[in-house]
C-alpha cells in the first residue's frame, strides 16, 4: 500500500512536468537543412517557371487556347518535389522540452538530453533558411549535431534565457523578431491560402471568360450550343488557370518588396517588428485581391 505521502510528492511533480515549456520543432543537420532549402527553392522556382508559361503561351496560336503542357509538367514536378519535401520534414519532426538543467530534444526515436551548463550560447540562424532557427554552442568549442529549426524562435528564447544574458540579448536580435513577428501577424493558413490561389482566380477568370464568349460566340452560352458541354468546360478552364497564374506571378513580384520593406523596418526598429509585419501583410493583401481587379477594370475601360 503506497503512503499518502508518497501520494503528495506525485501528484505534486507532475504539474511541475507539464508546466515545463515544450515546443515542437525540427532538428536538422547540415546537409538535411541544406536539402530543405534547396527543395523549398525548386518548388518555387517550378511554380513560377510554369506559371510564366502559361502566361506567354496559353493564347499563342491560331486554335482554341489551352495551357501548355511544360506548364502542366512542371507543375506535376512541383508537387512530386512537395511531397518529398513533406517527407522530409516528418523525419526531422522534434520536441524541444526546456528543463531547469537540462535540453531535452526527442528525435524519432533519439534522445537527447543536454545540460544548460554545457551550453556556452545559443544563437538564431544569421542565414534563416528555409526558416528561423537556432544552433547551440557547446562549451567545448563545437556546435551540437542538430541545429534546431522553429518558425517562431522567441519564445524558445525566453524559455532559455530565464538565467542566460546571452540568450536574453539573442530574443532582442532584429533577426529574432523578424522571424516572430512573421510567424505570429496575421498568418495565412491552408484555407486562406487555397482561397487566393484557386477561388478568387475564379472572379478575373470569370469576367474574361463571359466576355470572350459575347466577343467571340455572340452570347454567354453560345459556344456550348454551338460546339457542346467539353469545349465551353475547357474555355471556362483556360481562363481559370491563366489568371491563376498570373495572381501566382502578381502575388510574387508584390511579397518580394515586402519582404525587404519587413526586414529592413525590423533592422532599424526591432521593437515595431510586429507593426511593420501587419503593416505589410494589409498592403499585400489589398495590392492583391482589390489591386488585381483593379487592374483588370483598367483594361476594360482603356
Amino acid at each position: 500500500m503506497s503512503s499518502p505521502h508518497a501520494d503528495a510528492t506525485t501528484a505534486s511533480a507532475a504539474p511541475r512536468q507539464a508546466s515545463l515549456p515544450g515546443f515542437l520543432v525540427r532538428a536538422w543537420t547540415a546537409p538535411q537543412r541544406l536539402a530543405d532549402a534547396v527543395l523549398q527553392a525548386l518548388i518555387v522556382a517550378a511554380v513560377l517557371a510554369a506559371a510564366v508559361l502559361i502566361l506567354l503561351f496559353t493564347f499563342e496560336g491560331e486554335g482554341n487556347p489551352t495551357p501548355p503542357l511544360r506548364a502542366g509538367v512542371l507543375a506535376l514536378l512541383a508537387l512530386g518535389l512537395y511531397v518529398f519535401l513533406r517527407l522530409l520534414r516528418w523525419r526531422s519532426a522534434a520536441t524541444l522540452q526546456v528543463e531547469p538543467e537540462r535540453l531535452v530534444l526527442e528525435r524519432r526515436g533519439d534522445r537527447f538530453e543536454i545540460p544548460t551548463a554545457s551550453v556556452e550560447s545559443v544563437r538564431g540562424w544569421r542565414l534563416p533558411l528555409p526558416v528561423a532557427g537556432l544552433a547551440l554552442r557547446m562549451r567545448s568549442g563545437k556546435s551540437f549535431q542538430y541545429g534546431v529549426q522553429v518558425e517562431d524562435p522567441l519564445p524558445v528564447l525566453e524559455a532559455l534565457g530565464q538565467e542566460h544574458a546571452q540568450v536574453r540579448e539573442e530574443a532582442r536580435h532584429p533577426l529574432t523578431t523578424f522571424a516572430h513577428a512573421r510567424a505570429t501577424v496575421l498568418r495565412p493558413g491552408a484555407l486562406l491560402l487555397a482561397f487566393k490561389f484557386l477561388l478568387f482566380p475564379l472572379i478575373p477568370g470569370g469576367i474574361m471568360f463571359r466576355a470572350n464568349q459575347y466577343i467571340t460566340y455572340g452570347g454567354p452560352f453560345a459556344q456550348y450550343r454551338m460546339y457542346g458541354l467539353g469545349p465551353y468546360l475547357q474555355s471556362f478552364f483556360t481562363y481559370w488557370v491563366y489568371f491563376g497564374a498570373a495572381l501566382v506571378v502578381y502575388a510574387a513580384i508584390l511579397r518580394v518588396p515586402a519582404e525587404v520593406l519587413a526586414s529592413g523596418g525590423t533592422w532599424l526598429s526591432p521593437r515595431r517588428a510586429r507593426g511593420i509585419r501587419r503593416f505589410v501583410e494589409i498592403t499585400c493583401a489589398l495590392l492583391y485581391f482589390v489591386g488585381s481587379l483593379a487592374l483588370l477594370a483598367v483594361q476594360f475601360l482603356a
